[in-house]
């Protein structure tokens, strides 16, 4: 379970897919789920530690350094601080962003209490669902993937319109704010 764990401080590794791959093992009697899960969670969790902590010690600097607009920054903070637990659990799921929140969590100086209630969350309920989902979905599994598969084009379309539209609407907002 390694790729789990270094997809928590930026790698790009098929955490997801090998952590799918071990529970599809464990339904056919070949691993032990309690082990696959425990090993998943656990791995899981000390990446995104680390990934938390190479953010707030290694990057801290950097940012405030690279920062031209500190006002950006504060407001990147205080948007972190207030949404940063349910970033953290959607941002398991998400490719690229399963790799960067937790650095980016420690950049912006999440409090470290709010930054492990996030992580442990999303963890458990990554784990939960693509481990133990895959477990007991052994049969249907296939099935599953045939239908899920062909949208995945669409949900990265809209994720990216949602993701623009945000960006517009920030920029609409700071545009008015300047005018006023």
């Amino acid at each position: 379970m390694s790729p789990a764990l270094a997809e928590g401080f930026g790698i790009p590794l098929p955490g997801q897919t090998l952590l799918i791959a071990c529970a599809l093992l464990a339904a056919t009697g070949k691993m032990d789920i309690v082990a696959v899960l425990i090993v998943a969670w656990t791995a899981t969790q000390l990446g995104d530690i680390i990934g938390y902590l190479i953010g707030r010690y290694g990057l801290k600097g950097l940012l405030k350094r690279a920062s031209k607009h500190r006002e950006r920054l504060e407001k990147a903070k205080a948007a972190f601080a207030r949404w940063g637990i349910g970033l953290l659990i959607v941002a398991r799921f998400l490719d690229g962003l399963r790799q960067t929140s937790n650095i980016a969590a420690g950049a912006l100086q999440m409090p470290w209490w709010r930054f492990l209630t996030g992580t442990i969350l999303g963890t458990s309920l990554w784990v939960g669902a693509f481990g133990f989902g895959a477990y007991t979905l052994k049969e249907d599994f296939q099935r599953i993937t045939d239908v899920i598969e062909p949208l995945r084009p669409y949900v990265l379309a809209f994720s990216a319109v949602l993701i623009l539209a945000f960006i517009w609407f920030l920029v609409r907002r700071k545009s008015a704010g300047q005018h006023a």
